[in-house]
């Protein structure tokens, strides 16, 4: 699963950029891809803090399944545009608050605020290489499905708020990269 916004709030920037960078061959992929990178980088920080205050994963686990998505695309008009996101897949149900009870059932629990649930037919076991919290498909031992809770782009995007503080983050952190990140291709440094 993948979600990407557009920045339309730094076509001002890119304008002085790609000015700025004219005679500098791929400065203006350089310097704004660095800066991107790295606001990214910052938002999904802010992301996972609040995303690991609500479930019950750390940011760790949720850093790990995570992937940044940067796109600059020239036109034809000789503007910018400048995509990027998140990509990640589904968390197993084992990497939030599970635990196999005494009483021989698997509770479980994906966000911090509720209460652990009990569920009735599944089972944790060592499958394909890795554990997981399994269920029946049917009465039969075999076909088994494993259980996943949402994926850590589901969980940024599920609240308003929660993508709201990382654009503003990541903005504010663009911005203070992208004049870094020019003198730095204008100096030649870092390659």
């Amino acid at each position: 699963m993948s979600y990407a916004i557009t920045i339309d709030e730094i076509d001002d920037s890119l304008d002085r950029v790609s000015k700025l960078l004219a005679g500098v061959p791929d400065g203006v992929y350089r310097a704004v891809g660095s800066a991107l990178k790295r606001s990214a980088r910052h938002g999904l920080t802010v992301g996972m803090k609040i995303v690991s205050e609500e479930y019950a994963i750390s940011q760790g686990e949720l850093k790990s399944r995570t992937k940044t998505i940067n796109t600059i695309v020239k036109d034809s008009a000789s503007s910018y545009q400048v995509t990027f996101g998140y990509r990640g897949n589904v968390i197993p149900l084992i990497k939030f608050d599970t635990k196999f009870g005494a009483d021989g059932k698997v509770h479980t629990r994906v966000l911090r605020s509720s209460a652990q649930q009990t569920l009735e037919n599944a089972f944790i076991t060592h499958v394909g290489g890795h554990t997981g919290v399994f269920e029946r498909e049917g009465p039969e031992r075999f076909p088994i499905r494993e259980l996943f809770g949402p994926s850590a782009v589901q969980a940024f995007y599920a609240h308003e708020e929660t993508t709201d503080k990382m654009d503003e983050e990541i903005l504010k952190t663009y911005e203070s990269r992208i004049e870094h990140e020019i003198m730095r291709v204008l100096n030649g440094w870092g390659g």
